[in-house]
């Protein structure tokens, strides 16, 4: 099963081409009735295969929404609420449960004022039942969490407990985050069980070199130290997610960019002396527009731009999302991705497609809805 994304004017869009068989009788509660927790979806063929579309817009999906907040007890009471809310809405209308795909790739979670209305994706596979999948879900937030937190991250891993159940439920996994007086039930000892890995469905995300098309649409610092001593849930956290990480997906070697650029970053070295071999490849946003904002360093792998407080790069203007985009660098590479923002992220001109990765070259004109950096 594939994923794309795309975007049309203010519009996103998640499109699935996969295997998926239309079931009749869902097909047609579906669109006879307006199901508010269930993405809007549109089915079409193309090349002979049955794709679906699914309208985004205005929404993050529960990885990038994770990653770009601090993962807290009371976030994810929010979130497992909300699931619960919406599983029993779609439960009303007689949709096999294992038709709604329950991933951080396909729950997409939308700003209401304070509160995030959370929407669901129907496709007619078999992904299995909730608890199965939900069961991933908690593996997902146990590889975010803070060891910092330990009572949180001791509560967080009695829920997970619950999930290694066959016949847990939601309820029980709300209660369990609920309950702010609880009493420990893990010993300090250095045995627990490992949940075995369960199969995802393979998600492709295509790189994308952008250039320009004139048919587009358009928008405007060591010290030796003795061996630490690590806590028993110190110890869960690391071991969990040594074992439920994935590895980092590897990118399309090809670059249609065949001409080289010399350029002499203008930024201050934090080392006075650096061997060549040492050097490392550093961008910079460079403000290109009317409104005061500022020039940024590029010092991180993952650097993300937008109005909240939590981005890298945090831009005063309205127009531009809390959680508007990133930049990510890999090597010597640096990638400029949205994260579906409302106005939109522009590239030389053209509008860029959700969570997909674009390579940016020296001089590259970037905009985060009305404002404007040159890359460097």
């Amino acid at each position: 099963m594939e994923i794309s994304y795309e975007r049309k004017h203010n519009d996103s869009f998640m499109v699935i081409d996969g295997n998926g068989k239309s079931i009749d009788y869902e097909n047609k509660m579906i669109n006879a009735n307006h199901i508010s927790s269930l993405l809007t979806m549109s089915s079409f063929a193309l090349d002979g295969k049955e794709k679906r579309s699914y309208t985004i817009s205005r929404k993050e999906n529960l990885e990038d929404f994770i990653d770009a907040h601090d993962i807290t007890i009371e976030m994810l009471e929010r979130i497992i609420i909300n699931l619960q809310l919406a599983l029993d809405e779609v439960g009303k209308y007689l949709i096999d449960e294992q038709h709604i795909w329950l991933s951080k790739e396909s729950v997409f979670l939308e700003k209401s004022n304070e509160n995030y209305k959370l929407s669901l994706c129907y496709y007619p596979g078999e992904f299995g039942s909730v608890q199965e999948q939900f069961r991933q879900l908690m593996e997902f937030f146990l590889s975010k969490a803070s060891q910092a937190d330990r009572e949180s991250a001791k509560q967080l891993y009695m829920a997970y407990d619950l999930c290694l159940k066959d016949d847990y439920t939601l309820e029980e996994i709300i209660d369990c985050l609920q309950d702010r007086e609880y009493k420990e039930s893990y010993q300090d000892n250095d045995e627990y069980v490992q949940e075995p890995e369960i199969e995802r469905p393979e998600i492709y995300v295509e790189k994308v070199t952008l250039e320009e098309d004139p048919d587009m649409d358009y928008l405007t610092n060591y010290y030796e130290e003795d061996e630490p001593k690590y806590s028993f849930v110190e110890k869960l956290l690391s071991a969990t997610k040594d074992i439920i990480s994935k590895r980092k997906p590897v990118k399309d070697e090809e670059d249609i960019y065949t001409e080289d650029f010399l350029v002499e970053p203008d930024y201050e070295l934090e080392e006075k002396t650096v061997l060549l071999t040492e050097a490392k490849a550093v961008g910079k946003l460079v403000y290109d527009g009317n409104n005061n904002e500022d020039d940024f360093i590029i010092n991180k792998d993952i650097f993300r731009i937008g109005s909240s407080k939590n981005n890298d790069a945090i831009l005063k203007a309205r127009t531009v999302s809390g959680n508007h985009g990133k930049i990510t660098k890999e090597g010597d590479d640096f990638f400029l991705v949205d994260n579906n923002s409302l106005n939109g992220t522009l590239l030389n001109g053209n509008i860029l497609s959700y969570r997909i990765p674009y390579k940016l070259k020296p001089m590259d004109i970037i905009q985060f809805a009305s404002e404007s950096y040159v890359f460097m």
